[in-house]
């Protein structure tokens, strides 16, 4: 277990610097306009962050080798607050910046977090899920980065890169998910290789929906959110897929569930008290299907 926390606590300062770097360059292409993800996905800065990203994929696979997806996904939202600080620091000088309300939100989402994960103390379950099971989450993530991308199309909607975030969160959280899956099987064989198709695709829209949820306003609008939602999908979803449960008891469960009330607390603030970011080219503008 201690394997496990290490690689998943690595994973999410190499997953955080892949963020900031990200939506820094994110930010900077769409202020553009036009084909700003065509541009995006050629800048150095932009494919260094997915290197940081790549990184934090590898010890990933490790922590999940080591440990159970409940244990796992948690530790990887502690690179909530290095993102913010690193964001904080890239964007210093800048208008528009958040106020103070949201970095309270997102200490309360980190709080909340490791609440949850002290009072949670997850148990291992199986090495793999049910095939068909988890191709039905998969279908559902998807169907759901859809749904985000068509109501985001307009750049006059209010609260844009919290809902993009949020579903960019879930496909992550599937992703993880796929990972576990991929992980647990033997590496040639026909289960593998369509687990990694699933994987491949829904990596893509996740990432696609992260973009422009980065570019639709400022950092600490969508991380919180995406942070919050990768671990709390994939700890609700590990115990019928993957049959890892939570510590029982009445203490066990009146802790997790104060961690979870922190966690929409904090969610509360920093979807009502972010600052609005500056307008963002609608998915009309982008050359990319998300959903495709």
């Amino acid at each position: 277990m201690l394997t496990a926390v290490l690689l998943a606590l690595a994973a999410a300062c190499a997953f955080a610097v892949s963020t900031v770097v990200q939506h820094r360059t994110a930010t900077d292409t769409a202020a553009a306009g036009g084909r700003w993800l065509v541009r995006l996905v050629r800048r150095p800065a932009w494919l260094a962050g997915e290197a940081a990203g790549v990184v934090g994929v590898l010890l990933h696979v490790g922590a999940l080798r080591s440990g159970p997806v409940v244990l796992v996904q948690p530790l990887l939202a502690g690179g909530l607050v290095l993102s913010l600080a690193l964001g904080a620091w890239l964007d210093r000088g800048r208008p528009g910046r958040p106020g103070l309300g949201p970095w309270l939100g997102a200490v309360a989402v980190a709080v909340g977090l490791t609440t949850f994960l002290l009072t949670a103390r997850p148990t291992a379950g199986t090495a793999t899920a049910p095939q068909l099971g988890l191709a039905g989450v998969t279908v559902a993530a998807l169907a759901l980065g859809g749904l985000a991308a068509l109501w985001a199309r307009r750049p006059t909607r209010r609260h844009r890169p919290l809902v993009l975030g949020a579903a960019a969160g879930t496909s992550f959280a599937v992703t993880g998910l796929l990972l576990k899956q991929v992980v647990g099987l033997p590496l040639l064989s026909w289960a593998a290789a369509g687990t990694a198709v699933e994987l491949a695709a829904l990596a893509v829209v996740g990432t696609a929906l992260a973009q422009a949820a980065f570019a639709a306003g400022p950092l600490v609008q969508s991380l919180p959110v995406l942070s919050v939602l990768e671990p709390g999908v994939a700890v609700l979803l590990a115990g019928p897929l993957f049959g890892e449960a939570l510590l029982a008891g009445t203490a066990a469960r009146l802790g997790q569930l104060a961690g979870a009330l922190l966690l929409g607390a904090g969610l509360v603030v920093v979807a009502r008290g972010s600052a609005p970011g500056p307008p963002a080219p609608s998915w009309s503008e982008a050359p990319v299907a998300v959903a495709a």
